[in-house]
């Protein structure tokens, strides 16, 4: 990656402060000059492979309803400001936006911009720092601070190159971290973001879709075809990347020597191209009507997508259930059921017939103790 420039804004707020304190940044920020460049790119990559691997991730668009962040890069991107006077301006909004609330926020807000062969994104974290000790030149210990990455608050990625072009109805990420989930919600409403992608629903559906076609397949590979789809969707999902179903039925096809891709990839799209149709009203048009019409590509697009960005709870649960309480946890592959572990619905009750060898010890054990004593 090419980073251009990476600032830090301080800010502090107690529940009870009528306003956030700001004590922002007077350096330009840039990232590619100086002794300090080192330290910006490894703060950068290791901030994006926090956004890229959770599994709390939004996608969505500005708001017309909120339009201060748009005027501000806008006001950037056209040179009407440094980076500097940019996030500062953009700290002071996000700030405002607490005035007179009852939210807590402290620590840093990160912004930095890179640019790359065919997107230019803009990067916004809130950061913690965290005390320790360490050991000084001279043998003696002192106290430090450093950025605790593995206590980072939400982190926001813009793709500017979509955005401008207006070819992506999904170029804002937003992602939660630790912390207050209501006040990240509310950073979300003040930089303007709304949700256009609804993952859960999405990947909820092309599960759906992909059991309705193991069940075409011998009953002894059902279960290892659909393992295969959660893990190579797990898998693209932990780098941050879309699952594009031609790509995915060409995997299952290598990896299980079966049906022909296209196969698979045919079946996925026609079934999600049945499902728009029943979702639309009487006065839609399927993407072929859209295309014929001269429609932009992203809209034809977005009528049957060809790709999906999952949700990874729903992934794990496709092929594993679990559950518990305080007293007890459960957790087993779904090919389990209905041979080794049976489901008595009525009763609400799971009957286990094949006990793990480790959890028969530990009983078998505690059993004879019993019968001792």
């Amino acid at each position: 990656m090419a980073l251009r420039f990476f600032i830090t804004h301080q800010i502090a707020k107690a529940s009870n402060d009528p306003a956030a304190k700001l004590n922002c940044s007077v350096l330009e920020g840039n990232a590619d000059e100086g002794a300090l460049a080192p330290y910006y790119q490894q703060a950068a990559s290791q901030l994006k492979g926090i956004l890229m691997q959770r599994s709390g991730k939004r996608y969505g668009v500005f708001s017309d309803e909120q339009p201060t962040v748009r005027g501000l890069i806008k006001d950037w991107q056209r040179d009407g400001m440094s980076f500097q006077s940019f996030s500062k301006r953009l700290t002071e909004h996000l700030s405002s936006t607490l005035d007179s609330s009852e939210f807590e926020m402290e620590g840093y807000l990160a912004y930095f911009y890179e640019t790359l062969a065919d997107h230019d994104k803009l990067y916004v974290f809130h950061l913690r720092h965290k005390e320790s000790v360490s050991v000084g030149a001279d043998m003696s210990l002192t106290e430090t601070r450093y950025i605790d990455f593995s206590n980072t608050g939400f982190g926001v990625c813009i793709n500017l190159t979509d955005w401008q072009q207006d070819s992506d109805s999904k170029y804002i990420t937003f992602s939660f971290g630790r912390g207050d989930k209501p006040l990240q919600n509310h950073m979300a409403a003040g930089i303007g973001f709304t949700d256009t992608l609804n993952t859960q629903a999405e990947t909820e559906e092309f599960l759906s879709i992909v059991d309705q076609y193991s069940q075409t397949l011998p009953e002894e590979q059902r279960f290892e075809y659909k393992a295969k789809v959660v893990d190579y969707c797990m898998e693209h999902d932990l780098r941050g990347e879309p699952v594009v179903f031609d790509e995915l039925a060409d995997h299952l096809a290598a990896e299980t020597k079966s049906h022909p891709a296209e196969v698979f990839s045919h079946y996925i799209i026609e079934k999600k191209k049945e499902t728009r149709q029943q979702q639309r009203s009487n006065s839609g048009l399927s993407p072929e009507q859209l295309a014929a019409q001269g429609a932009p590509m992203i809209e034809v697009a977005e009528a049957v997508k060809a790709e999906l960005i999952p949700d990874r709870k729903q992934l794990r649960g496709f092929i594993r259930y679990s559950g518990k309480n305080k007293d007890l946890s459960i957790s087993f592959s779904a090919n389990l059921m209905g041979e080794g572990i049976e489901f008595d619905a009525p009763n609400k009750r799971l009957i286990v017939n094949a006990i793990p060898e480790s959890l028969l010890k530990q009983l078998k054990g505690k059993s004879k103790y019993d019968d001792e004593g």
